[in-house]
């Protein structure tokens, strides 16, 4: 485990290990990783310091994850090329892009979870998005049940004709509030605005 400290003539990183703590001076190559030892040592996440930034203390808190001569580099090879080879370009990192955040929420099971699917949908489409489609999707929804309310729709009178048609016994087992609630929640989502 990696630690940061920072002091007034400059910063140091040590290394936990099984002989105690170890120096490493901040020019190398540095791993993330947090440390905790009291409230001197300082959460740490960087890389290389020379070139790419470094945080220690929060002394600095640039990160690049190239250096700024891979940059100019890109932005120099970006400018030679035309409209359509950015797009074309940009097209294949977003389909890069989407493939890695998969992986990554296979990797932490958020894949396969409500919360999860949310975040991915926060990340990709934007929080505006979603505020967006979930006030259309409650109006909708509240408007559905005003209607079936104003209409006089029995949703228990449903059940029971389901009823006749599976063989179940379900209408007498549903509390009519609920009833309706599920009619609305189900003819919103045939509805899917």
């Amino acid at each position: 485990m990696w630690y940061a400290i920072s002091t007034r003539s400059g910063a140091a990183l040590w290394q936990h290990g099984s002989r105690g703590f170890q120096t490493l001076s901040a020019s190398n190559n540095i791993l993330v990783g947090s440390g905790g030892l009291g409230r001197s040592f300082l959460p740490f996440a960087t890389a290389r310091s020379a070139d790419k930034g470094i945080e220690i203390g929060g002394l600095r808190r640039h990160y690049s994850a190239i250096s700024k001569e891979e940059e100019e580099a890109e932005k120099q090879r970006v400018s030679g090329l035309s409209q359509y080879q950015k797009e074309m370009e940009l097209r294949d990192f977003d389909a890069q892009i989407a493939k890695l955040n998969t992986l990554r929420g296979i990797n932490t099971g958020e894949l396969y979870t409500l919360r999860g699917k949310f975040k991915a949908l926060a990340r990709d489409y934007g929080v505006g998005f979603m505020v967006w489609y979930w006030c259309i999707w409650t109006s909708t929804c509240a408007l559905t049940y005003a209607a079936i309310e104003i209409g006089g729709v029995d949703a228990i009178e449903l059940l029971a004709r389901a009823d006749k048609w599976t063989g179940w016994d379900i209408s007498t087992k549903v509390d009519p509030t609920l009833g309706t609630i599920g009619l609305t929640v189900a003819v919103n989502e045939l509805l899917e605005p």
